[in-house]
């Protein structure tokens, strides 16, 4: 107010900016911190120059006071948030049928979009943990995917289904495209749970290829493919996963599980760092904070150019971890660069 010492901040409305709805403040101009005795509201804090009042990391606002939101930074996030989008990512839309099969042998069949939708969800929450934006399918992608699916089921499993011969059963060139493009996995109970199969990505202790291909940044316009049946392990599953152009958040390196709150079966998976991180002479320290104790791990440097990052593991040594411990992880090398996070793993409802 004119010539009575004090100016109102943040009255109710968004300043210029991006700051946030908070309760009005008064500022003393007679004292030299600004902000000594500016009153923001719940979950925000007072900045100078200019003095405004915005919200502390983790809270956003939306035309009232700051409120928890997804700051998009996996290390600020709270523990209701990772779990409640562990349910949201977990959550069954199928209430029928995920898949109908064709009349004859080869018939790729019909995945429901329900079906879809929860590998889509799966695989989205995935990459939401890990700080990357969220992908799409596409008709021509989910095509490639399903007969992809149709030939794997029927033909012999492992590393040469990506390129099965035209004397393959139930082989179509599109299938084959599929194959040749795709994430292929064998035994899923369904389309979402075969994406958690390519997470956990077991057997591939020197590539984690399929992890990789999931949590590249820039991947967008994927495919689902799911076949129930077959001559190998009741079903078969592909995921097109060369599709690019994601707008979403690139980051410089991340880890798996990532900085921050994890569900405790996702943390007790095996911890993978992509991007640019030391790989050369590369060692890591885990450290559980809450007594100090330093637990034991191996670098391991996974081959090839699976989703075109480079990619390590840490490989635990007789240890497991807990939920409600923090794990202070440091990845050094002597050429650098240095590494270094926090793993929250939270017992999730």
């Amino acid at each position: 107010m004119a010539g009575g010492g004090s100016t109102a901040v943040g009255g109710g409305s968004a300043s210029a900016g991006g700051s946030a709805v908070i309760d009005s403040g008064v500022v003393d101009a007679g004292v030299s911190d600004p902000c000594a005795t500016v009153r923001c509201g719940a979950n925000a804090s007072c900045q100078p120059n200019p003095v405004r009042c915005e919200c502390n990391p983790g809270f956003v606002a939306d035309g009232g006071p700051c409120q928890a939101g997804d700051p998009g930074v996996p290390a600020l996030r709270s523990q209701a948030q990772v779990c409640a989008a562990y349910a949201e990512g977990y959550r069954s839309r199928v209430t029928g049928m995920d898949f109908i099969a064709g009349a004859a042998m080869c018939d790729v069949g019909t995945l429901t979009r329900p079906a879809i939708d929860d590998a889509l969800a799966r695989l989205n929450f995935h990459r939401w943990l890990s700080g990357l934006g969220p992908v799409n399918d596409s008709a021509g992608q989910n095509t490639a995917a399903q007969a992809c699916s149709v030939i794997s089921a029927w033909n012999p499993a492992g590393p040469a289904a990506h390129s099965p011969p035209a004397t393959a059963t139930c082989y179509s060139a599109t299938g084959a495209g599929g194959a040749g493009s795709s994430n292929i996995a064998w035994g899923s109970a369904n389309a979402a749970d075969a994406i958690d199969q390519w997470m956990i990505d077991s057997g591939n202790d020197t590539t984690f290829g399929h992890r990789r291909w999931f949590v590249y940044p820039s991947l967008d316009d994927v495919g689902i493919g799911f076949y129930r049946g077959g001559n190998n392990y009741g079903s078969a599953s592909c995921s097109a996963v060369f599709g690019a152009g994601n707008p979403g958040p690139n980051p410089a390196w991340f880890s798996y599980p990532p900085a921050g709150f994890s569900p405790i079966s996702i943390a007790r998976w095996t911890w993978s760092v992509h991007g640019a991180i030391p790989q050369t002479g590369a060692t890591a320290t885990v450290t559980r904070l809450g007594d100090g104790m330093v637990l034991p791990v191996r670098v391991d440097i996974m081959q090839g150019g699976y989703g075109r990052l480079s990619a390590v593991t840490l490989v635990r040594m007789g240890w497991e971890p807990a939920a409600g411990q923090t794990y202070r992880v440091v990845l050094d090398a002597p050429s650098g660069p240095r590494r270094e996070w926090e793993v929250k793993p939270v017992m999730c409802p």
